[in-house]
């Protein structure tokens, strides 16, 4: 509910930024789950599209069967689904193919110093060509440096996070976060 005002503020303020939460597999084994999201929605006056809900590779189940039915009810409501922390867990590219996935996360582990290291490099370019062959909106997370940004920016990834690009900070707007949402 709080990071639903914040954003709805920011929306308020001329920002069309987006809002990612992360959701934890216990909200989504319950039914009722899309029509609370709906209903904080509702209530922060704020766009159901740039709603993105992350759920975390390593707490996804090897057969989501039992979560399908929620993940599709909140898609059909215009909620993002993102896989965060891509390449940790125990996932395997089924869920890719299964679950309706929008935006495809991938871990600092295979991001930081991917430049440097041919291993880090395949596997971050595999991941990010993976992503675009299956439509999907892709995120380096761990941008840490320079070198990081440069290097995510030649393969092609749509958004970056990290330390380089702004430290945590308080929703209260200031020139900073304004400065960002423009480049």
């Amino acid at each position: 509910a709080r990071a639903l005002a914040d954003a709805s503020d920011w929306q308020r303020q001329g920002l069309g930024l987006s809002v990612a939460i992360n959701v934890s597999m216990d909200s989504l084994r319950d039914l009722d789950f899309p029509e609370r999201i709906a209903a904080e929605v509702r209530r922060a006056a704020f766009n159901p599209a740039q709603l993105v809900l992350e759920l975390t590779e390593s707490r996804l189940p090897p057969n989501p069967v039992v979560l399908l039915d929620t993940l599709t009810r909140l898609r059909l409501k215009r909620y993002a689904l993102s896989i965060d922390d891509f390449g940790t867990g125990y996932s395997t590219l089924a869920q890719l193919r299964d679950i309706p996935f929008d935006e495809l996360k991938i871990d600092r582990g295979f991001v930081q110093r991917a430049h440097a290291d041919p291993a880090r490099g395949a596997i971050l370019a595999a991941s990010l060509g993976m992503a675009r062959q299956l439509g999907l909106r892709t995120v380096a997370e761990g941008i840490e440096d320079a070198d990081d940004w440069q290097h995510v920016q030649r393969l092609g990834c749509d958004l970056v996070q990290g330390y380089h690009i702004a430290r945590p900070m308080p929703p209260a707007l200031d020139a900073r976060l304004a400065l960002l949402t423009r480049t």
